[in-house]
């Protein structure tokens, strides 16, 4: 999906305005490959505006998630970890890297098969499901294994 697209045709249908702003917040996420914090974000924007400020950052970011444009994913305890993922048809499960803390995202077929014996087996109905795995990413373990060995 094409987040600044999709955007500017929600702010146009309410009959406000895609603000300079906005667009450079938009662009730059749409340009992101990663899960950017709003801290995170900020830097990249400040790179192209350095007048926008963070709390300019938190009102887009908050106005996408009700649009429904992307999903505060918590991956940690930590609330200022929240990480902002731009909404994907489907779902999507996530791993987190421990060292890096490089986000990955993969789709698993497992993970269906899990929320059909959950439901059969309780009678519930799963509308969504939400999974992170925890651990060392490629480029990390091997650095770890090139140390100990």
């Amino acid at each position: 999906m094409d987040l600044s697209l999709e955007a500017d045709k929600r702010i146009r249908a309410s009959h406000r305005r895609m603000t300079p702003q906005r667009r450079i917040i938009l662009e730059t996420l749409d340009a992101l490959d990663i899960h950017p914090t709003a801290e995170e974000l900020l830097g990249r924007v400040q790179e192209v505006d350095s007048s926008i400020h963070l709390s300019t950052i938190y009102r887009t970011l908050r106005w996408l998630e009700a649009e429904g444009l992307v999903q505060a994913r918590i991956f940690n305890d930590d609330r200022r970890a929240e990480r902002f993922d731009p909404a994907a048809p489907g779902e999507h499960y996530h791993f987190v890297c421990q060292e890096c803390h490089a986000v990955i995202e993969f789709n698993n077929l497992l993970v269906n098969a899990i929320k059909a014996q959950f439901e059969l087996h309780t009678g519930a109905r799963v509308d969504f499901g939400s999974v992170v795995l925890y651990g060392l990413c490629g480029d990390c373990r091997k650095a770890l294994l090139a140390e100990a060995g």
